[in-house]
């Protein structure tokens, strides 16, 4: 199934003059949660609903320990997830402490199989309509 774009009107700033451009934009659909991903699943395998689940939770929980142990953490075919830290430059190796460190996060890369599907993706236009970019309110 061909994923749905529209058309949005942004203003971009192009060398210090302000004009209008458009672009796609993809159709965001709701999000798909473990239940119904379990759900689908289920129907496809011998597993239950209830033992995916606690599948991917214990999948989860063994990926936070190697994780944060700083182990690069491969779930093939879906991709690998590796451990990385935001840290403060210091002007000497003596002034790099913990509290240097401002936060560890996961960079999440997809595998090839993902990727190659990426690429095959076919695309539609969802409607004829061009949308604008909403102004946020400020506080």
């Amino acid at each position: 199934m061909p994923l749905r774009y529209y058309r949005k009107k942004r203003k971009v700033n192009i060398n210090g003059v302000t004009v209008e451009k458009f672009i796609a934009e993809l159709d965001k659909q709701e999000t798909i949660g473990i239940e119904k991903i379990a759900e689908v699943i289920e129907k496809n395998s011998t597993l239950s609903k209830g033992d995916l689940i606690n599948a991917f939770y214990q999948m989860l929980d063994v990926a936070e320990t190697f994780l944060l142990e700083g182990h690069k953490v491969d779930f093939s075919p879906f991709g690998t997830f590796t451990p990385s830290i935001n840290a403060s430059a210091c002007d000497s190796p003596e002034e790099i402490t913990t509290k240097t460190i401002k936060r560890l996060y996961p960079i999440y890369k997809p595998s090839v199989y993902l990727k190659e599907k990426f690429k095959q993706a076919e695309f539609r236009l969802g409607d004829n309509k061009v949308r604008e970019v909403k102004k946020r309110k400020k506080d």
